[in-house]
């Protein structure tokens, strides 16, 4: 049987899942037929893209070859589809939301972009921005929402939100009843990075580490492997620089001075073709855009 578009679809969705049985419910076929598609598919191409075992299946060096190639030609007949109606996105989308800001508004950003355009599917993941990057720059995503990223030649970016940065602290820090601070306050203050003091990969912790070059402020930038806001739950002397986040009750926040602001992009592959992807960008720019208007008149 000739390989068609369903067996690279089949294979990109084991892949993902990594058990034959979740991605043939997934897919809503039976899991032998799904098993018959991939065996097809590795006879067709001449070896092995899955190794089995009774805890489910992983790629091969083969396999995540014809994996980022699969998702490029999935790409690409969604592009040749699109031809004509460029102003009618369709089809699947696969976006990276990074893991800072609030949930519900990235959220409410994808359902509007369902309601304006419903024949585009999206589907989501959580990370940080320089590990969303890497998922688009390999074609596991068609673009990312990634703040403050790292830029990497691949890839264009758009931005479509800036937020003020605060201080935020558990509210037993010492500095925690301040009505605001600047940066000479936090002189000799712990101030909480991801992944480390010298994570030189991290586009936020280099916009943080940026707000005291040249100043003669030297606070002790210390490193976390927990995601932000977990950190700031459990340590009272947790103090971050960051827009607002998802922080729990027992985190407070207070106003950095003078403003700074840090801004999200969206972040996808330059030579893109896909509608959807071509659209997104544009329609959160003018999506916060109009919520921040709508804020500012019921103020």
């Amino acid at each position: 049987m000739p390989v068609d578009l369903r067996h690279f679809r089949s294979f990109v969705i084991v892949a993902e899942e990594g058990n034959i049985g979740r991605a043939a419910r997934r897919l809503f076929i039976t899991q032998p037929a799904l098993s018959r598609q991939m065996q097809q598919l590795e006879r067709s191409i001449g070896t092995t893209l899955l190794l089995r075992s009774a805890r489910g299946v992983e790629l091969t060096a083969a396999g995540r070859e014809v994996l980022v190639k699969a998702r490029r030609t999935l790409d690409a007949a969604e592009e040749t589809m699109a031809v004509g109606r460029n102003d009618e996105p369709r089809g699947r989308l696969a976006l990276g939301l990074t893991m800072a800001g609030r949930r519900d508004d990235w959220y409410g950003l994808c359902e509007a972009f369902t309601d304006r355009y419903p024949e585009v599917q999206i589907e989501v993941s959580h990370a940080k921005s320089e590990q969303l990057q890497r998922q688009v720059v390999s074609g596991e995503l068609h673009a990312a929402i990634t703040l403050s990223p790292a830029r990497h030649a691949p890839l264009s970016y758009d931005v479509v939100r800036t937020d003020p940065l605060s201080v935020w602290m558990h509210r037993r820090h010492p500095l925690a009843d301040r009505p605001e601070l600047t940066l000479a306050d936090l002189g000799g203050q712990a101030i909480t990075v991801l992944g480390g003091p010298t994570d030189e990969a991290s586009g936020f912790n280099a916009a943080v580490w940026a707000l005291f070059d040249g100043t003669g402020i030297t606070p002790e930038f210390v490193g976390t492997a927990d995601v932000y806001p977990g950190m700031a739950a459990r340590d009272p002397g947790y103090l971050g620089i960051s827009p607002p986040l998802d922080f729990p009750d027992d985190v407070v926040e207070v106003p950095l001075v003078p403003a700074r602001t840090m801004a999200y992009e969206v972040a996808r592959r330059t030579e893109t073709e896909m509608a959807a992807v071509r659209a997104f960008g544009p329609f959160a720019r003018e999506h916060f855009s109009r919520s921040l208007h709508d804020h500012s008149r019921r103020a």
